[in-house]
């Protein structure tokens, strides 16, 4: 009984799913406005976390930096450690791959769409900075989400997918903090 009724939720969060979509790729953005929002886009591919880091070096003291940066590490290793299991045991199509006639935008990581690990790695470590630097927590929630949100409109996430990756970044975030505290500021 309990597996049918997993199942029907999940038949109705996925048409949901597919009907944002939908209105979502409806939305034909003129090239001024999507080529600037691709390049925001793809610096949640990690290269945000090279400026970060050196931001951080040049800011503050190595052992500050230190302990910020392997805490960091601790946060990615526990928010990979969720979702590679996830990820490969759901094997849910992306969008484009599912019929909806979607061209990817950017380019996926991976072959399939739950969770976003684009918004679950980056939350995690954005988090896991916030709670190094509280000043950061505003940009630190609002950066990842914004950008697996846009990575809907770029036909390689359903908004379930979003969800999800938020959820569970926060979770590998509290879990990194539990396995391994770290003092705050």
């Amino acid at each position: 009984m309990k597996s049918n009724a997993i199942t029907g939720l999940a038949a109705k969060v996925h048409a949901l799913d597919e009907r944002h979509f939908a209105w979502l790729a409806s939305l034909a953005l003129p090239k001024w406005i999507s080529l600037p929002l691709v390049v925001l886009v793809r610096i949640g591919d990690g290269y945000l976390w090279g400026l970060i880091a050196l931001w951080l070096w040049l800011a503050f003291p190595f052992a500050e930096v230190r302990a910020i940066v392997l805490h960091c590490l601790v946060a990615i290793t526990v928010s990979l450690g969720i979702y590679f299991p996830i990820k490969f045991s759901l094997k849910r199509p992306r969008p484009f791959d599912s019929g909806m006639g979607a061209k990817p935008l950017v380019p996926p990581l991976d072959k399939y769409s739950f969770p976003s690990g684009h918004t679950m790695n980056n939350l995690a470590v954005a988090l896991t900075l916030a709670h190094h630097l509280p000043g950061l927590i505003l940009p630190a929630v609002l950066l990842p989400i914004s950008l697996g949100l846009l990575r809907i409109l770029f036909g390689v996430h359903y908004l379930s997918d979003i969800l999800g990756g938020a959820l569970l970044g926060a979770t590998a975030f509290f879990l990194a903090n539990g396995f391994f505290p770290f003092p705050g500021p």
